[in-house]
This record gives structure tokens, C-alpha cells and sequence, in this order.
């Protein structure tokens, strides 16, 4: 379940979030791309929307979406929690999937943008700790398991994908209540996805009302 960064172009960021800066909250709960390269959301992850800022191309987070779902208009999700964040510092940390970063030419950037990419986790939590943090990492420490372990301390280190007793896993994740628990999907139950995920949220929902 990647989590994924998309530009916001400045005419629909300075129509949408009209007065807004850094340290306040874009409402929004909506990205209106049809862009087949954001297709790994279908498997769940985040969707990290940036814009590019006059005039010095200053990078801002703009909105984060989560419990994502596609529509005739492109994705919708839950509403932004995250707050405006110039994110600026980060560009040069920032390595993607593809381990490429940013390669932009001095008034570029937003060009070099326009492409969806998956981040990885150092990414998203990189851009996050910019935004003040983000939902707090609920995963037990596994001290024995026969997989990576998944807690605050743990994760880091863990590895997208792994195996063990001859099967295949993914690493996934589901938030509610802004607490995030990790765990491994296996790989066969990956066109089930969304529905494990549904059942882990709710697990998580009665664990956290207990």
C-alpha cells in the first residue's frame, strides 16, 4: 500500500485555498486526476499533494487524503487533517520509489512534478515530521515475530516486502482516530486488500474503544 506525492498546479491551489498559508488547514478531501500512475492507490496508501510557490519555488505540503476510493472525477477521500507546510528543506531528502529525488532545473520544479511518484516511507515520514507530525504509530513492538517488526522504533528498518514460513508479505498500514497500526498483508490476499484493511481499521477502532 505506497503512499504517493501529486502536484496541485497554483491556479486551482490559489482557487481552492484562497488566503491560506503555512500553519493552516486546506479542507479538502479531493484530487481531481485521472492520472493512470496513481493507480497504486487502489491498494490503499496516502496521497501527499504539494504545490509550488512564487517566487522562489518554494515546495509546500499542501494536504495529505487517506481512506482513498476513485470516482469519474479522480479520488476522494478523508478530509485534510494536515496543515500548509513549507516544505522547502526536503526536496534534496526526498528519493521516490524510482531512488532518483528531485532533478529539477532552477524553475523546473513544478515541472518535474507533474508525474505522480511513490514515496517511500522515509519520504512520507519526512514529510510529515515537516507538517508537525501526523497520526501517531499505534504498532506493538514484536520482539520474536517471524516478521519485521512494525512499531514506531522498528519501522524505519523494516523492508517494503518479506517472507516467511514460505510466504510472501506486503507491508500495509490503516489509520483511524489519528493513530496508525502497521502489519503484513500476505501477497496472495493482495487483490483483497481493501477489504483486509476494513478489517484491520475496525480491529483497531474497537481496540482503541476498549
Amino acid at each position: 500500500m505506497p503512499d504517493m506525492l501529486a502536484i496541485i498546479s497554483k491556479a486551482i491551489f490559489e482557487k481552492e485555498a484562497a488566503g491560506l498559508s503555512p500553519g493552516q488547514v486546506l479542507p479538502t478531501d479531493r484530487y481531481r486526476s485521472q492520472s493512470k500512475h496513481l493507480t497504486p492507490l487502489e491498494d490503499g496508501g496516502r496521497l501527499f499533494l504539494v504545490t509550488v510557490r512564487p517566487p522562489d519555488e518554494a515546495l509546500w505540503l499542501v494536504a495529505v487524503l487517506e481512506g482513498l476510493s476513485s470516482d469519474d472525477e479522480g479520488w476522494i477521500g478523508r478530509k485534510n487533517r494536515v496543515p500548509i507546510t513549507d516544505v522547502t528543506s526536503a526536496i534534496s531528502k526526498l528519493r521516490f520509489e524510482s531512488g532518483k529525488g528531485i532533478q529539477a532545473a532552477k524553475g523546473a520544479l513544478g515541472m518535474s512534478l507533474q508525474t505522480p511518484r511513490v514515496l517511500t516511507l522515509a519520504d512520507s515520514e519526512l514529510l510529515l515530521g515537516s507538517a508537525g507530525g501526523g497520526p501517531i504509530n499505534f504498532t506493538a513492538h514484536q520482539e520474536h515475530s517471524a516478521l519485521p517488526c512494525l512499531c514506531k522504533q522498528c519501522l524505519p528498518r523494516s523492508p517494503e516486502r518479506a517472507e516467511a514460513q514460505g510466504m510472501r508479505f506486503l507491508r500495509a498500514q490503516v489509520e483511524t482516530g489519528g493513530r496508525l497500526l502497521y502489519y503484513w498483508l500476505p501477497e496472495e490476499l493482495t487483490t483483497d486488500s481493501r477489504a483486509v484493511a476494513q478489517a484491520v481499521r475496525g480491529a483497531l477502532i474497537g481496540r482503541l474503544g476498549s
